[in-house]
């Protein structure tokens, strides 16, 4: 089973990330392979709906090709003016119906207000809806993010670290039992 998380923002040391790769680990340790893009290092042209798809960048077509290929995706966004990142939503727009029809995405937020970043999940629900995927029911995201991880990486709330690592075990767990679905009787 593969995994692959999107990391959907454009600051080096991204808190996002951080979310990211503490869900990545989880489902890790349930058993699956995991891949991390973090966007900031996945430098993509604006989408522009050009009639020869071909002749985006190598960067475009490898992105739609690791999200093709995955069986199950961790998608998380910084909260910015509301929403997902430009970046993100820049590199969704390269997907089609077809590269997400049915995988089970886990998606979260993080914001630096301390509200969290509840439209941010939202937004990411009804985009992977309108794209044919499996959102999570849970969507977890990270209030304060500049103060919340430790140095290691982790969560200072113990109870948010676990319901992160939760979301990484939950998508496993989902993606197994519809990949059972598919396997001929």
């Amino acid at each position: 089973m593969k995994i692959v998380g999107i990391a959907g923002s454009m600051n080096p040391q991204s808190t996002t990330k951080l979310a990211v790769q503490i869900v990545l680990k989880a489902a890790r340790e349930a058993g699956a392979e995991t891949e991390l893009i973090h966007l900031a290092e996945w430098p993509m042209p604006i989408y522009d709906n050009r009639d020869d798809a071909s002749t985006y960048s190598e960067t475009v077509h490898r992105f739609v090709q690791k999200v093709s290929e995955a069986d199950g995706l961790v998608i998380g966004s910084p909260e910015y003016h509301g929403s997902i990142s430009g970046a993100l939503k820049n590199a969704l727009d390269f997907l089609e119906g077809r590269h997400l029809r049915d995988k089970q995405v886990a998606i979260l937020g993080v914001a630096g207000g301390g509200m969290g970043a509840t439209n941010t999940v939202n937004t990411l629900q009804v985009i992977m809806r309108n794209l044919h995927a499996w959102p999570l029911p849970s969507s977890p995201s990270v209030p304060s993010a500049y103060n919340a991880f430790a140095p290691d990486g982790t969560l200072k709330d113990p109870r948010l670290q676990e319901r992160m690592e939760t979301l990484g075990r939950e998508l496993v767990r989902y993606v197994r039992v519809m990949n059972a679905e598919k396997q001929p009787q």
